[in-house]
């Protein structure tokens, strides 16, 4: 799908490995000071994630913590809705990944290699075709994985890969440090609250996609570059949608902002 929301990528953008690699990079970059700063990056991560690899529909990341699974950040509600049929079923790319430490790619879902038969099952009902998963490995520690799904067979390559591991590994990294002091008890309940803020996010895009008649994708965006804008956090921004404090939308950053 192509975002109405900013100017096309250059055509070299998705076969020029460096500029795509050093794009990405520059997305996410920075460094995390506080636990409390973890989830609103890991929101960055997965949605640069899904607009630099050509052909993915939805990311989202796994966080486990005492090997149980957390979703810590995703692209829209379907994202979601994925990682928890994994994590009902106890079968799925995603917890093979975090908990193997190896990646896990299915280029066409229908035809079943035998590795996670319930899943894939739900998965061909909903209409997800490949998946791509990397575990998140910084030093001797792995604390997740980063998940890849489209609706398309074979979407994804080695470019792919190369882009998806580079993000894999900064999320780790920053995972890891926020963690060293005080480990990943905290860190899961940061992450439960986290998911609990996002209810108001999911309210304000709806808004934001009935006023505008956009998709959920671009209605986020808008929320993301108006918080921008604004320098204000994005589920603050989503709360003052939701109460109507940015009347009507209309104060929200637009497609050609």
């Amino acid at each position: 799908m192509t975002d109405t929301l900013t100017p096309p990528p250059p055509e070299d953008e998705f076969t020029d490995p460096t500029a795509l690699l050093e794009r990405l990079t520059t997305e996410i970059g920075g460094v995390l000071e506080s636990m409390e700063e973890l989830s609103d990056y890991l929101e960055r991560v997965v949605h640069a994630v899904r607009r630099h690899v050509e052909g993915c529909d939805e990311v989202g990341v796994t966080i486990l913590s005492n090997d149980r699974p957390h979703t810590a950040a995703y692209t829209t509600v379907q994202t979601l809705e994925i990682d928890a049929a994994q994590y009902a079923l106890d079968e799925g790319p995603c917890l093979d990944a975090a908990r193997d430490r190896r990646e896990q790619h299915v280029p066409d879902l229908c035809r079943d290699d035998g590795r996670w038969p319930r899943f894939a099952e739900v998965s061909r009902q909903d209409g997800m075709r490949s998946l791509y998963a990397v575990p998140l490995v910084s030093g001797d520690e792995c604390v997740g994985a980063l998940n890849l799904y489209a609706w398309e067979t074979e979407a994804f390559d080695a470019l792919d890969a190369a882009v998806v591991r580079v993000a894999a590994s900064r999320c780790a990294d920053a995972v890891v440090a926020v963690t060293a002091l005080d480990g990943m008890r905290r860190l899961a309940g940061q992450l439960e609250q986290a998911m609990a803020s996002r209810a108001v996010i999911e309210q304000a895009k709806g808004v934001i996609m009935a006023m505008r008649g956009v998709p959920e994708h671009d209605a986020f965006e808008i929320l993301r570059r108006t918080s921008q804008d604004r320098n204000v956090k994005v589920r603050v921004l989503a709360q003052q949608v939701v109460t109507g404090v940015v009347g009507g939308t209309t104060g929200l950053a637009g497609p050609d902002a």
